[in-house]
């Protein structure tokens, strides 16, 4: 298969998040496909749930975790970057993750989703669910899941 489009969902967890870009990274380069960075902000959709306000304040945090979103899209960017490859592109999203990732899956016409995930126990998927698993079920192409023990 011919991959144009990779999508590479980025998290706050370095240890994934290493493995994961690692192994998009790889795949980009000797396939020639754009790697799409991507960052959901989900604190923003899970805090304001049912909260309506305007105030400064919240609108700060919110600014804050967007910011921080940016802020590590960009660092990877560099990184990568400095690796050799240069074909990339860095998208920053609010909301449920799962939803996010699928939504840009459609928009950019995803050929790899690239994702890393924890190995949960049967009992762990059951009430800690997974962002990888929820993607997988939904996707409108492969998932590739990076694992971390």
């Amino acid at each position: 298969m011919e991959y144009k489009n990779i999508l590479c969902p980025v998290d706050g967890s370095e240890i994934l998040r290493e493995k994961c870009i690692e192994s998009a990274s790889y795949l980009s380069k000797i396939s020639g496909a754009k790697l799409i960075l991507l960052n959901v902000v989900e604190k923003w959709y899970r805090q304001a749930d049912g909260i309506a306000t305007d105030s400064k304040e919240w609108q700060a945090i919110h600014k804050q975790w967007l910011d921080e979103g940016k802020s590590l899209l960009q660092k990877e960017e560099a990184k990568i970057k400095a690796n050799g490859l240069k074909n990339i592109e860095l998208i920053l999203r609010e909301g449920d993750a799962s939803h996010e990732i699928i939504a840009t899956a459609f928009e950019y016409k995803i050929d790899l989703i690239v994702m890393a995930t924890h190995h949960y126990s049967t009992l762990g998927k059951i009430f800690i669910g997974s962002v990888t698993e929820r993607v997988t079920k939904k996707s409108p192409c492969p998932v590739l899941w990076v694992f971390h023990k």
